[in-house]
């Protein structure tokens, strides 16, 4: 029996994919993989999981966004694999793998010519700018946005054809439109940047209907009104109930012109990679455009107003390559904001946009042969055809193999990216945080420093400077640092964190107390400053504080063993309140039976007799 060519491609394609980022599993944690998950207490107990409906999500994930699917997610790994890093990284390749199915299925929906789909799902397969999405365990938002964006807009087309056709189906069109808007509300409470959704399902009707804008009209009226709801619903849910209090946008400083120039450098760049993905990195430097004479951005600006101008003829003429180059632009929206997070540039935000590119790069490989454009010289242009592709899919597939590699450890990744942009001050901070925690603090000191050479208002780096102060005791130097740092940036929780425990061990209690206060307004879920706290207020005799921190710390992990010991022994020796020391020694012992047999326990067991 002859397989057919659907068949093959959907045993191929998932093969090759595995084959490609079967070395990514072997990956351990790096860069947020260790806030999100390895470190990450949230995701590691079920009971806390309606927490990601309140606003204590993001204080208690490690997220900037609302995105609690991918929390979820997090959740189910973990319940499979603790903090087996394989897990974790196994789940980001299936879903890359699931991922090119789907597109296979749109592509089916779509498209007739089945050699343009073919390639178009082998250039997307094994090109190299997808690494940092699957790589990276922190970055699974991405991958999960594309699986409900791509099922949303399949069954968007199977409800429209059913609705709008010759034929009608009401029952069946009902139910896959209600698939269709599901997933796309998935697809937003994984990534904000599927709300472009909308736009691609309306280029879509332009350039697939003989009336294109009549059908568009219908169509506003009528099956798009719940897409547009859903968005709104969203936007409301987003930015309205789940704003996220300590995020703080970190664009470059500077106006307007500053800001919009930069990011058509940006986008220049985003098309060169799509077309040529060399010297790939972990973190992208790109300097402020401040001068409109600048050659760099000269160049991008023709660059950019080029590809527009050919876009903009074709699409005039409704060309299928317009299309798939307008996917490519519109998903790209939401990461070209005039005024996005910190992180301004990065290879996962192309993710889902690389999907459109590499149709539209499959139609033009396809018409090298095509002889609608020209009868002559056919062999020798499927010889250059297939060449390229061979080419192509060989270089890009070793490339992803080898890319794999350098994200195995954070020491790899970061020493591959300062090779490639020595001017990466968070690489270099990144670097100096691995030479620290190995003890090689010359290293570390000299990578902190270099950091701030090339940013000198960069809080992380003179954190990390202050941690080594703190480390060679030396705790003045420490102190300066730490004051720098939280100073340069308010909001971050490790320098005011370390400020107070330097504090604590020179004896200015005072001072301690209030850094651990602003950590704990910063993040109010964080159980090691509470019990650092209620430590201290122990100390200083501060009886009735202590107490009601430790209560706290018991209200967020029910099982903290040593709140409920201090909370006993705060009571027989400072309240003198046998009946509420008993009360907690029974929930301590309900918790942890072998307690009874512990020295200290024994003596507050006598205490009680």
């Amino acid at each position: 029996m002859r397989l057919s060519i659907g068949a093959f491609i959907l045993i191929v394609i998932p093969l090759f994919s595995t084959a490609l980022y079967l070395n990514a599993t072997c990956g351990n944690f790096i860069c947020d993989d260790f806030k999100i998950v390895a470190e990450n207490s949230f995701i590691r107990e079920w009971r806390y999981l309606p927490k990601i409906f309140t606003k204590d999500y993001f204080s208690l994930s490690g997220e900037m966004g609302y995105r609690p699917l991918v929390i979820v997610s997090y959740f189910i790994d973990y319940a499979i694999w603790q903090t087996n890093p394989f897990g974790f990284h196994t789940t980001n390749v299936v879903l890359h793998i699931i991922n090119t199915v789907l597109f296979y299925r749109l592509l089916r929906a779509i498209l007739s010519n089945n050699k343009i789909i073919f390639l178009s799902i082998l250039f997307f397969v094994s090109h190299p700018v997808l690494v940092e999405t699957v790589n990276a365990i922190g970055y699974r938002e991405d991958l999960l946005s594309a699986t409900f964006l791509l099922v949303s807009f399949i069954y968007f087309i199977k409800s429209d054809s059913l609705f709008y056709g010759e034929h009608r189906q009401i029952f069946r069109c009902v139910i896959y439109y209600a698939v269709s808007l599901i997933s796309y509300l998935c697809a937003l409470f994984s990534k904000e940047t599927a709300i472009t959704l909308p736009i691609l399902l309306m280029l879509f009707t332009v350039f697939f209907h003989q009336k294109p804008w009549s059908s568009l009209t219908r169509r506003l009226k009528g099956i798009y009104t719940g897409f547009l709801a859903i968005s709104l619903f969203y936007l409301i849910i987003r930015y309205m109930m789940f704003g996220n209090p300590a995020f703080q946008s970190g664009y470059q400083p500077g106006s307007f012109w500053v800001n919009a120039s930069t990011m058509i450098k940006i986008l220049a760049s985003y098309i060169k990679l799509s077309f040529f993905p060399l010297h790939l990195n972990a973190d992208y430097v790109v300097p402020r455009v401040t001068h409109p004479w600048e050659a760099s951005w000269i160049l991008a600006v023709t660059f950019v107003c080029s590809i527009f101008i050919i876009f903009a003829i074709l699409c005039r003429t409704r060309n299928i390559f317009a299309l798939w180059m307008s996917w490519f632009f519109v998903t790209l929206l939401p990461v070209m904001i005039i005024n996005p997070i910190d992180n301004i540039m990065a290879e996962r935000y192309l993710y889902i946009p690389a999907m459109g590119f590499c149709v539209a790069k499959g139609i033009l490989i396809y018409r090298i042969t095509d002889r609608t454009l020209s009868p002559r010289a056919i062999p020798t242009r499927q010889i250059v055809q297939r060449t390229l592709v061979i080419l192509m899919i060989g270089g890009y597939g070793f490339t992803i193999i080898r890319k794999n590699g350098n994200w195995r450890d954070e020491l790899t990744l970061w020493t591959k990216t300062i090779a490639d942009y020595p001017n990466s001050y968070r690489a270099h901070n990144n670097l100096g945080n691995i030479y620290f925690n190995q003890g090689s603090l010359d290293k570390a000191r000299i990578e902190y420093e270099e950091a701030l050479r090339i940013k000198p208002d960069y809080a992380l780096a003179h954190n990390g400077l202050g941690n080594i102060g703190n480390s060679i005791g030396d705790p003045d130097k420490a102190i300066v640092e730490f004051k720098k740092a939280v100073k340069l940036d308010p909001s971050q929780l490790q320098g005011h964190y370390n400020l107070a425990r330097v504090y604590e061990k020179l004896g200015k209690h005072h001072e301690a107390i209030d850094e651990y206060n602003i950590v704990i307004r910063l993040n109010p879920h964080n159980l090691d400053t509470y019990y650092a706290l209620g430590s201290l207020y122990q100390g200083a005799d501060l009886t009735d504080k202590a107490i009601e921190v430790y209560q706290k710390t018991i209200f967020l992990n029910p099982d903290m063993i040593d709140s409920y010991k201090n909370l006993i022994f705060i009571y027989l020796n400072k309240k003198n309140d046998k009946e509420v020391a008993r009360h907690y020694l029974k929930k301590l012992l309900k918790i942890d039976p072998a307690q009874a047999q512990k020295e200290d326990i024994q003596q507050a067991l006598d205490q009680l007799r």
